[in-house]
């Protein structure tokens, strides 16, 4: 038996990538019950989602997360109590793994301080945005700081716990800065549920239409797709140019710069599944904006968003985005600056590559097959052995 856990998100927050990471570990590990433990609106949406109706081994719990403003003390013991919880079935279950699916600083401490009390229960924890705060230089032994996540990350690591990583830039990125963490991070491509191959007619009635995907805020780069659109659109270009941005705004400041120049279906609040799938096929590239660092150590949502709906990428370059180029091949545009992409959306106006944009999209289509669920539960069968008696764990062992 697996047991995963959800101790920090809610509703749809993380429902799609949750019920993929039930789907890969479900798959890796065929002979296992795999049981959810969620706050009780997070499973309704995790148990909908599509890729779970045929694994008919995945069950579903409740389980009481913190109040979202919990913070401190508050926060810690009702953390606390669901890691004690989790560990106590497991023993009484014996469950091979806990699978934490998300995690806090909190999370994160009260596994480490379970961890030694049970010390036949193995846990594996997603690591998601919370692994971006330990690009933050400080210091971390300093009573301010005793309780975050990077403290708590590089110190007692041991066998019971592994930390799956979204991406192999990502731990090769983690590894460079920390590589005494190496023998405790398994990677694999972020889980996701791609939509089925559907005909698309790009620069359709002389306009070429670009999109930025998810939501809109400075540290994506969101103020950088605004300036193109304003500027692209005020240049004349054999075809017309279209910007949309298919996703809310929450960076408030933005909102100052939304002009004519760029269309936002929804800028107040989130557009439902359907509705951003909707506008995402009818984009004929996703653009995408961030700085070097800001994927780091954070896989990115909406560019799997875009390989799932065939969407040739413009990007600048970082070691994430870069990677997938390396990967899947010729599936649209790397450049080094934002006058760069600049110059490149231009000549696609005047030029638009019909041939090469065949080509792009059929080299998302093969990429996407090194990606699917059963591509990655085998990577993690391979990184994750159940048994404490396996090679790997006995080489780690013999290594201490």
């Amino acid at each position: 038996m697996i047991l995963a856990c959800e101790p920090v998100c809610r509703g749809f927050e993380h429902a799609a990538v949750n019920a993929a990471m039930l789907a890969v570990f479900a798959d890796a590990f065929p002979d296992d019950e795999v049981v959810f433990y969620a706050d009780e609106s997070h499973v309704a949406f995790v148990a909908a989602e599509p890729l779970l109706r045929s694994r008919n081994r995945i069950k579903f719990a409740g389980l009481t997360v913190p109040p979202r403003k919990a913070i401190g003390a508050e926060r810690f013991a009702c953390e606390f109590k669901t890691v004690q919880d989790m560990f106590e079935i497991a023993e009484r279950s014996g469950a091979a793994t806990v699978l934490y699916t998300c995690i806090s600083d909190e999370t994160l401490r009260a596994i480490k301080m379970q961890t030694g009390k049970s010390p036949g229960v193995r846990c594996v924890v997603v690591l998601h945005g919370i692994l971006a705060s330990l690009l933050q230089h400080r210091f971390f032994f300093s009573p301010k700081n005793r309780h975050a996540f990077r403290t708590w990350f590089l110190r007692g690591n041991s066998q019971q716990v592994t930390y799956i990583v979204l991406g192999e830039s990502i731990r090769r990125e983690l590894l460079a800065r920390f590589p005494n963490v190496e023998p405790y991070i398994a990677s694999i491509d972020l889980p996701y549920d791609y939509a089925d191959e559907a005909e698309h007619v790009p620069f359709r009635d002389g306009t070429v239409r670009f999109g930025a995907l998810g939501v809109l805020r400075k540290a994506k780069g969101s103020h950088l797709f605004l300036q193109l659109a304003k500027e692209v659109t005020s240049m004349a270009t054999a075809y017309r140019s279209r910007f949309v941005c298919v996703g809310p705004v929450v960076d408030k400041k933005l909102r100052k710069h939304l002009g004519e120049a760029v269309s936002v279906p929804s800028p107040d609040t989130p557009l439902t599944k359907e509705e951003f799938a909707s506008h995402a096929r009818q984009l004929d590239y996703a653009v995408f904006l961030h700085g070097a660092k800001a994927y780091t150590l954070t896989a990115s949502g909406v560019m799997f968003d875009a390989f799932s709906h065939l969407k040739p990428v413009i990007a600048l370059k970082s070691p994430f985005i870069t990677g997938y180029f390396e990967k899947m091949g010729n599936i649209g545009y790397l450049c080094d600056s934002f006058a760069d992409i600049k110059q490149l959306v231009l000549r696609l106006l005047d030029h638009p590559p019909v041939a090469e944009y065949a080509e792009q999209r059929q080299a998302l289509l093969r990429g996407r097959e090194l990606l699917q669920i059963p591509v990655l539960a085998a990577a993690l069968r391979k990184q994750l052995p159940r048994s404490p008696n396996t090679d790997r764990w006995q080489s780690m062992e013999e290594g201490q």
